[in-house]
């Protein structure tokens, strides 16, 4: 069936998909986990800790102590104010997303990130105005890999019949599946998205592929 361009839905990540931030998820990974291991709340292994995503791991030590998750949060949030002030525009992002706005789709942005940080970077960047609807962790009622934030964003677009969540990591394909959204996987991580057997609709390598798609078929 033929939708008007209205009538789709073109959300995107922000971290390692628009922007490269330069947060070292991994290393925050394993400061969460020492944290929960201090404090007697990891339960798993280093080994099955890390597969998590980092709103799973701060759930687990909320669930031991309030203020537990309390610090993973300035963890975070320490690593993501860093990885932001040297943040960089992924090649042809800027363009890609003009077009596609310019084209008539209704885009969105869904990230795990605080909101201040995230808006003064795409202020920067000069790509605030082309969002309908920008969902941080502030915004939403639980974070991806949990499919609350596309929800909110629908919410939010009312007409919207087709949604495609672009993005460069399991947690996004997990919430666009979970969500009944299409995934646009981009980037080097194909074969970690498809070790959790996860579905992925396409893979990219480049931004500029996203326009020779014609989202509304």
């Amino acid at each position: 069936m033929l939708l008007s361009l209205r009538e789709v839905a073109l959300i995107f990540d922000l971290d390692n998909t628009l922007i490269d931030s330069r947060i070292d998820f991994l290393a925050v990974r394993h400061r969460l986990i020492d944290l929960l291991y201090k404090e007697g709340a990891a339960g798993q292994s280093r080994d099955d800790l890390i597969r998590l995503a980092l709103p799973e791991l701060v759930a687990l030590g909320g669930r031991a102590n309030p203020g537990v998750a309390d610090r993973m949060w300035e963890i975070i949030g320490e690593a993501e104010r860093a990885g932001l002030e040297n943040a960089t525009m992924v090649a042809h992002a800027p363009d890609v997303v003009r077009t596609l706005s310019e084209r008539g789709y209704r885009l969105a942005l869904l990230t795990n990130n605080a909101r201040t940080g995230v808006v003064e970077r795409l202020r920067l960047f000069r790509l605030e105005p082309y969002f309908n609807v920008i969902a941080t962790r502030d915004d939403v009622p639980a974070l991806k890999p949990l499919p609350d934030g596309i929800r909110h964003i629908l919410e939010r677009l009312p007409g919207v019949r087709r949604t495609y969540l672009i993005g460069d990591a399991w947690i996004d394909a997990q919430a666009a599946h979970t969500a009944g959204a299409r995934f646009i996987g981009f980037g080097s991580k194909e074969e970690t998205v498809k070790a959790r057997s996860l579905p992925i609709w396409r893979w990219i390598t480049d931004l500029r592929d996203l326009l020779a798609i014609r989202f509304e078929e």
